[in-house]
């Protein structure tokens, strides 16, 4: 079957030269919402137990409120049964469209929830430094006691109290006196 991101990036294309992108976006989360929501519905749509142009039927009307281009997307889908796979498409919609538009989606992981204060500073920080719109995604771990962890694209960059303490302690285990 053709690579599966492939379909997520063709849904990108023809949504761009029909200049309806942003619309579809929200439809792809709105569809990723319901797939995440509903397991047993993707089984169903992947199952072969149930006919072919029963499942494709469900999703006419289940989507029928969506765009069609995505709709024909999750159609061809449901009858290739790799509808569970559509997490993947999404994902490379996203990547694509963020990409398009010059925002980096950025995960900063604290110890505490950072105030708004905290948040913006840290997103005009990045924006500047890496020349893009930056989309901060804060998640707390209290297990990196202080400081910051940032992910983003392949990048991950870690300042948290942690892994500092751990360098320190690997550096005096090293230490001959």
């Amino acid at each position: 079957m053709t690579g599966i991101k492939e379909y997520g990036k063709a849904l990108f294309l023809i949504t761009e030269e029909d200049r309806v992108s942003d619309t579809v976006l929200a439809d792809v989360i709105t569809a990723e919402k319901i797939f995440k929501a509903n397991p047993e519905y993707v089984k169903l749509l992947d199952s072969p137990a149930v006919p072919k142009d029963e499942r494709v039927e469900l999703v006419g009307k289940a989507f029928s409120g969506l765009d069609w281009r995505l709709v024909n997307l999750i159609r061809i889908l449901t009858e290739k049964r790799s509808i569970h796979l559509f997490d993947k498409v999404a994902s490379a919609y996203h990547r694509l469209y963020d990409e398009s538009r010059g925002i980096l989606r950025v995960d900063v992981i604290t110890a505490i929830p950072l105030t708004n204060e905290q948040s913006e500073a840290i997103r005009k920080k990045l924006s500047q430094s890496l020349g893009k719109t930056v989309v901060i995604n804060n998640t707390t771990d209290s297990s990196i006691l202080g400081g910051v962890k940032l992910r983003y694209n392949d990048v991950q960059l870690d300042g948290s109290v942690k892994t500092r303490l751990d360098k320190f302690e690997r550096a005096l285990k090293n230490t001959v006196i």
